[in-house]
């Protein structure tokens, strides 16, 4: 999109498409490791035992007194105050421990070198909590495309307790779950394994921009640690999710965020049929303000709410919709101070609209965790949903012109409903982590406060 401040205006579309560039393979990088190979004890220098004996005295005691010599045993010659006999079993012990405790020292260096070469391929160490399926503090982020052939897919992704990124995809083809440990797959890349941090926000989001341009991708963006304890967003893309669902590739756009920003990211349909759109995404920067990241020009983020409007850490659900009859329209809902869920408006270019209205009232940043977001009635509506610490779901309801309150959501034959984390595709699914399981709700689109319970959906 070609550049421009945030203000009212009606510039042309950018014609600026993306471009794939991220080729690359990964190619397997072997590790060497070294053995310590265990030598049987008689294979050590075995220290030689001297045998002692008394010599006799011989000849006639008579003769020996008449030459003056004495009758009685001589004494025995003595090393460091004990017998020769004595002294030498000592010294043979001495040696033996010596030995064994060299072989010991050299087995023992060499196992130390190994595992320190192996540091980065070991299974991380659980976190301290009870869970063993999802890491106990673990994000959700969903998303859903449709194939050339006309089959649904949707990606869900969390942390397990070894802090590994794992990905649920489904296809309506074989109407099959598929678990992916994308942290595991990224382990032979040349970029290296991936870092992600305990508890990192999550978002993803898919392309399936049919003929002609023909562009099937899942992308997922997460904060890792940069520079000088800074942190920075990263991502992952499946470029062929279809074909070569394992491959994917990696990418740091190396802008600082605030910690433990949230994020959010969409597709941004393109407003002519022959371009393809750009990836968005909106994140929380240094300074705090809300920013947004545009594949037109990842290198070009813009303050799109200003910093004194929101809260530490805030909500946000990013969310194609109508722009007049076009479908390149895009909407950013984030947590407001001192309690509200905010909306702002793309309007054209880099023109955003910051303040365009309260989605939803009464939500204190404090007792917020995340919000999700999802498309009803061929996308002529907008669902928004918000969680709060104490696992309850708000929703609210927009038209396109106003925003209706949903009565309290009836999450219909639910099994587990206090959730730690949720999320939402754009076909109006939504997914719940909740008892260390994650949980696959269908959205009743003429109701919206009715969930149905589809199924678990991991482990």
């Amino acid at each position: 999109m070609a550049s421009a401040d945030n203000s009212h205006g009606s510039e042309p579309y950018s014609t600026l498409e993306v471009i794939n560039l991220e080729e690359t393979h990964p190619q397997d990088l072997g590790n060497s490791h070294k053995e310590v190979v265990a030598y049987p004890e008689s294979e050590y220098p075995q220290p030689v035992v001297w045998a002692v004996t008394q010599k006799e005295a011989v000849g006639d005691t008579e003769a020996n007194a008449a030459q003056g010599v004495n009758d009685e045993v001589p004494k025995q010659a003595k090393i460091l105050g004990l017998s020769k006999r004595d002294f030498y079993i000592v010294l043979t012990i001495v040696i033996l421990v010596v030995i064994g405790a060299i072989a010991g020292g050299v087995a023992g260096g060499l196992t130390g070198r190994r595992n320190q070469s192996n540091e980065s391929n070991q299974t991380p160490e659980p976190d301290s909590n009870a869970n063993i399926n999802v890491l106990s503090n673990s994000k959700l982020t969903a998303s859903n495309w449709t194939d050339s052939d006309g089959n649904q897919h949707r990606s869900v992704f969390f942390q397990d307790p070894y802090n590994n990124i794992i990905a649920r995809q489904w296809d309506s083809q074989n109407n099959t779950w598929a678990t992916r440990n994308i942290s595991q797959l990224m382990q032979s890349s040349t970029s290296g394994p991936i870092k992600p941090f305990p508890g990192t926000a999550l978002a993803s989001t898919t392309a399936d921009s049919p003929a002609p341009n023909r562009l099937y991708e899942v992308h997922l963006f997460f904060s890792e640690s940069g520079d000088e304890s800074s942190s920075t967003v990263s991502r992952l893309s499946s470029r062929d999710p279809r074909s070569d669902p394992n491959f994917w590739v990696y990418l740091n756009y190396e802008f600082q965020t605030w910690n433990n920003t949230q994020l959010s990211a969409t597709w941004q349909r393109c407003w002519r049929d022959d371009c393809i759109g750009y990836y968005t995404l909106a994140y929380q920067g240094p300074e705090g303000a809300i920013r947004v990241a545009n594949a037109s020009d990842w290198n070009d983020t813009r303050a799109v709410v200003r910093t004194n409007a929101v809260s530490a850490g805030a909500s946000l659900a990013l969310i194609p919709t109508y722009n007049r009859a076009r479908r390149d329209g895009l909407i950013l809902a984030t947590q407001r101070r001192p309690n509200s869920m905010g909306k702002t408006t793309f309007v054209n270019n880099w023109n955003w609209r910051e303040d365009d209205g309260t989605i939803m009232g009464d939500l204190d940043p404090l007792e917020t965790r995340e919000f999700a977001a999802t498309k009803l009635n061929n996308w002529n509506e907008t669902l928004f949903v918000a969680l709060t610490t104490d696992g309850e779901t708000r929703a609210t309801r927009w038209d396109g012109t106003e925003s209706s309150s949903v009565p309290e959501i009836n999450f219909a034959q639910g099994e587990s409903t206090n959730f730690s984390a949720i999320a939402m595709t754009l076909d109006a699914m939504f997914y719940g982590i909740a008892d260390d399981q994650v949980w696959e709700y269908s959205v009743d689109t003429s109701d919206p406060s009715t969930f149905t319970l589809a199924g678990k959906i991991y482990p």
